[in-house]
């Protein structure tokens, strides 16, 4: 550190408390963080540093004496009785061994470490009485935490009963996949609402819901990896991760005892290199000594245990230059920027494109055509402007103006009250008709082969369909016009379009595109009241008094068949022949709750008690889905003797492992 005075580090430590502070804020208890991880961990270890160098500009309230996020919500307070501490960060192979010397050092002699991925989540505690989860709080400020068991409840790994019942605190993270996180920032942008910045404040934003239903919707998971209070005869943290898996908690199953530095760099190359690979992020390697006496005797300071550490990947970014700036419109009529530029490789993919959400972001960002910009993607997937290089702005540049009117139809766009999407409002916008076509006939919906955009931007151009009832009107001759189109490709449209009829009315309802009505809400809405012509005169209360059917959907549901232009629509699909009917099985009995209820499990080698079909009833008599294949959504693989290559690839996914009698205690 370059000498400066008590003064100057006086003035640049109260700066840069105010602007951790700010962020922090942002990230902990708004679940919608201003910077990079790397720029926190910048500015936080600048300050580290110059309090270090000047112990008496210490203040007690500085956000290095704290730990996470003050607890400023609505949720009812929990008290931690052993606070859950934050963990000290390194950035370099060097630090690792600096602390490793260290902790040699303080013990004596070599040391041990459980060596695991460090989860990019929310820390969550699970507490149990009787084997009975009692109360699921957030790590807050470390001593108190905000009370979210209503919440976890909806998570679909955390168990409700334990199979032993005992009283015990376990904890670890709670997190959203990759996968979960594109579909629901997809979601959110295009219904014009802000999108999450990465996968971590999805989930907490996820989490941190005063309605429960919303959490209940939302893809979340948990890894377990702290046994607060683990029986005596578990002594090492390995130890622990493996009889909580037994219990049934969802731990991370990748994690390994090394005994050298040298296994440990390895430990983190291999990695570094696979992290784009995982299902979920992960934001760095943590090393843990192992045996927990150890820990014990090595015990905390204020903010952090002294017996593990969290070695951070350095942030992959690429410069690139913005070259264009392109509006899309979406289905729903929202109005969405992507910035086009300079080819660039980033975490082992090229990248050209990086979606702008909404004007609102756009000019926060202040990106302009021909800066110089630097690239990232959030949570290891979407692409995303981290921000401009304003020392290589062109000197002659302007603030990019935001577009007034539809790039599809040239209607003006509005900016509705609560949103923070631009949206175009015309129904008859060739766009969102476009949208509305392609969602109408994809597989989720009506499943129309064949019917794919290129295809609907022809009909549309050709002046073919002008909405969804305008397929059925189709013949072969409209069809002959358009390109490469022959008489076997006519016929197999022909057809599908005719075989799409047939289909149950819960798919019908899908494809009409309805806001925040899925696949799964217009299932429950069909099963329910059967046929359209009825579920077109419910009112707002009837649909809510569906269960996970909340007023948003009922709302939407209820404006959308309102529409006169909806009811003509439905009365053409109709005069069609388009089923109206719900053909599917009635509504299941409701199961109590247990240990399978809403599990995917996999069953596995030779069974000793039951036969398979027989073990297979049993768990889908308790609301499981037994599949025959393992992946990333099984919840519990059930094994037996010879076990192969199912068990193998449960352990790489970190999947819990269950023995046939583990099961068998379950189903009690």
């Amino acid at each position: 550190m370059a000498k400066i005075t008590l003064d100057e580090a006086q003035t640049e430590a109260k700066s840069l408390r105010k602007k951790l502070d700010k962020w922090a804020e942002d990230y902990y208890s708004k679940d919608a963080p201003e910077v990079e991880d790397h720029v926190y961990d910048q500015n936080y270890n600048r300050l580290l540093e110059l309090e270090a160098e000047f112990p008496e500009i210490v203040t007690p309230d500085s956000i290095t004496q704290r730990v996470g996020g003050q607890v400023n919500s609505d949720f009812s307070k929990v008290e931690h009785e052993i606070p859950m501490l934050s963990m000290g960060d390194v950035f370099s192979k060097e630090e690792l061994k600096e602390f490793d010397q260290r902790m040699q050092k303080l013990v004596g002699h070599p040391v041990a470490y459980n060596v695991e991925l460090k989860i990019d989540g929310l820390s969550l505690s699970l507490e149990y009485t009787d084997g009975k989860l009692t109360r699921a709080s957030t790590r807050g400020n470390g001593s108190i935490g905000e009370d979210v068991t209503a919440n976890a409840r909806y998570i679909k790994d955390i168990p409700q009963v334990l199979p032993e019942k005992i009283t015990t605190e376990v904890r670890g993270e709670c997190y959203m996949s990759k996968e979960a996180f594109a579909s629901l920032n997809k979601e959110r942008d295009e219904k014009g609402e802000a999108v999450f910045a990465n996968p971590r404040n999805a989930a907490a934003g996820s989490l941190r819901q005063l309605n429960a239903q919303v959490t209940k919707k939302r893809d979340l998971s948990t890894f377990i990896y702290t046994w607060v209070n683990p029986p005596k005869d578990i002594t090492s943290q390995h130890q622990a991760i493996q009889e909580m898996s037994k219990l049934g908690f969802h731990t991370n199953q990748t994690g390994k005892k090394l005994s050298s530095m040298d296994e440990v760099f390895d430990f983190i190359d291999e990695y570094t290199k696979k992290r784009d690979s995982l299902a979920y992020g992960i934001d760095g390697i943590v090393l843990k000594v192992d045996e927990l006496s150890l820990q014990q005797e090595l015990g905390n300071t204020v903010k952090v245990p002294r017996w593990e550490i969290a070695y951070k990947f350095p942030p992959e970014e690429q410069e690139t230059v913005v070259r264009d700036i392109e509006w899309t419109v979406g289905r729903t009529g929202v109005v969405t920027p992507t910035a086009v530029m300079d080819p660039v490789q980033l975490a082992g993919t090229t990248v050209s494109r990086a979606v702008l959400h909404n004007a609102d972001l756009l000019k926060q960002k202040d990106v302009r055509i021909g800066d110089t910009v630097l690239l990232h993607k959030a949570g290891d997937i979407i692409p995303e402007i981290s921000k401009v290089i304003l020392s290589k702005r062109p000197k002659d540049s302007k603030p990019y103006e935001i577009p007034t009117l539809c790039p599809s139809c040239g209607q003006e766009l509005v900016h509705l009250e609560g949103e923070v999407a631009l949206r175009c409002i015309n129904p008859s916008c060739p766009a969102q008709v476009e949208e509305g076509i392609i969602h109408f006939a994809s597989r989720t919906a009506m499943d129309i082969t064949g019917l794919g955009p290129k295809i609907v931007k022809q009909l549309i151009a050709k002046d073919l369909v002008h909405n969804v009832a305008d397929l059925y009107h189709l013949t072969a001759e409209d069809l002959s016009q358009l390109d490469h189109f022959k008489e076997k490709s006519i016929n197999n449209l022909l057809t599908a379009i005719e075989n799409s009829k047939k289909n149950s009315v819960e798919l019908l309802i899908t494809g009409l595109g309805i806001d925040h009505v899925g696949a799964k809400a217009a299932k429950l809405i069909a099963q329910k009241f059967k046929n359209l012509s009825k579920i077109m005169t419910l009112g707002v209360q009837e649909l809510a008094a569906i269960d996970t059917i909340g007023m948003t959907i009922a709302q939407s549901m209820t404006t959308y068949f309102a529409q006169d232009s909806a009811k003509e629509l439905i009365e053409d699909l109709k005069n069609s022949g388009v089923n109206m009917q719900y053909l599917g099985e009635d509504e299941p009995e409701a199961v109590p709750d247990n240990f399978f209820k809403e599990k995917t499990v996999v069953l596995t080698g030779k069974l000793a008690h039951f036969t398979r079909s027989e073990f297979t009833r049993q768990l889908q008599e308790r609301g499981a889905k037994v599949t025959g294949s393992v992946s990333k959504k099984t919840d519990y693989v059930i094994y037996g003797e010879d076990a192969g290559s199912k068990y193998a690839k449960a352990e790489k996914l970190g999947i819990p492992l269950l023995t046939e009698e583990e099961a068998i205690a379950q189903l009690k």
